[in-house]
């Protein structure tokens, strides 16, 4: 199955990805020049023809730009030399790396960039993003047809919410419901971002790094979560990992009837992670800690090593028909038991922080 995956424009990345084109469907990236328009925080500055000339170097793989944020300075919204200064720049994209389209999760921020009538915005597709949490074909349908309201592109494929990912039922019948109605629409599953079960933390934490972005507020995401958020929790039963629906590279097999390609996140956590963990779905096996193919708990890997050659064969089999009745059930921490041991505290190489 062939693989979505994060671009940044790196000659080192991009030549790795140039070798890999055989493995990939289609590549995300953010603007790294102007507002901040994406799901994630920015680290670094990088010019729209910069940016152009790297994706031009992936030839045929598509390529989608993320303008995922939850939300954005209410004032952009109506504001025609922000959204047309966005459209310049996705109009650079288009005519010298030939862009696919654009990622999307804020509804009036698509509505608005349609408004300004641009010639450009029908030559790209409208994509809902893994942050609209599409869970069921009757929401993609909802999207499908405000999309169709605007002069964006239906979309050539959807991602599926993460919590379908070990629900075998639920995510036939939706895979099957939007082919049927979407026909020759791609089915997209999010593999490695290992978040908590139906995080109860999500939109909350989605809306702090929003609102860091406009500049209302410092990011104080990562302080957050690791006192009263994710991190707290997870470091209080870390056996709870195990419930996240992640896939393994070795199981992504069992998917490919119900869709066509998976998703890889992670772009902040540098190159080496990428590399690591591109090889391994690319390969549909790893052999070594789990936890390093992982992008929400990545930072677990510096407290356990979880072998993940210890969670073959069944593992797929038990936690896609596991009742998550988590009081009564040992599966998560059996698991653990078999392959999670404590590690010795590693310092990571410089380059592996964009």
């Amino acid at each position: 199955m062939k693989l979505s995956v994060p671009f940044i424009p790196y000659e080192k990345y991009t030549n790795f990805l140039k070798n890999e084109t055989l493995n990939i469907e289609s590549v995300y990236f953010s603007l790294f020049s102007g507002p901040i328009l994406d799901s994630r925080m920015r680290f670094r500055q990088v010019g729209i023809t910069d940016l152009a000339a790297g994706l031009k170097d992936l030839g045929p793989v598509k390529k989608y730009c993320l303008l995922n944020s939850r939300f954005i300075h209410p004032g952009l919204y109506h504001d025609s030399v922000f959204l047309n200064q966005t459209l310049d720049q996705l109009e650079c994209l288009v005519m010298n790396s030939g862009i696919t389209g654009i990622v999307f999760s804020d509804a009036y921020l698509l509505t608005a960039l349609s408004k300004t009538k641009r010639e450009i915005i029908p030559c790209l597709e409208a994509v809902p993003g893994i942050n609209c949490m599409i869970d069921c074909a009757q929401k993609a349908f909802c999207f499908f047809d405000m999309i169709e309201q605007t002069n964006f592109k239906q979309p050539g494929k959807i991602v599926l919410d993460r919590s379908l990912n070990r629900d075998r039922t639920s995510l036939e019948k939706t895979s099957t419901e939007i082919k049927k109605k979407a026909g020759n629409i791609k089915i997209e599953l999010l593999a490695n971002e290992g978040c908590i079960y139906h995080c109860p933390f999500k939109f909350t934490h989605d809306a702090q790094i929003s609102l860091a972005n406009t500049g209302f507020a410092p990011d104080q995401t990562f302080q957050t979560n690791q006192t009263v958020g994710c991190h707290a929790y997870f470091l209080k039963t870390p056996a709870a990992f195990f419930k996240s629906p992640f896939i393994r590279p070795e199981d992504i097999h069992a998917y490919s009837q119900t869709a066509d390609t998976i998703k890889l996140c992670g772009r902040t956590l540098g190159l080496n992670f990428l590399f690591n963990c591109i090889r391994a779905y690319a390969k549909e096996s790893y052999p070594g800690n789990l936890l390093d193919l992982m992008d929400a708990t990545s930072w677990l890997s510096d407290i356990y090593y979880i072998d993940n050659k210890k969670l073959d064969p069944d593992f797929y089999t038990m936690v896609s028909s596991c009742t998550k009745d988590c009081k009564n059930c040992k599966v998560c921490s059996d698991f653990f038991s078999k392959a999670a041991e404590k590690t010795s505290l590693k310092i990571k190489p410089y380059e592996d922080y964009l």
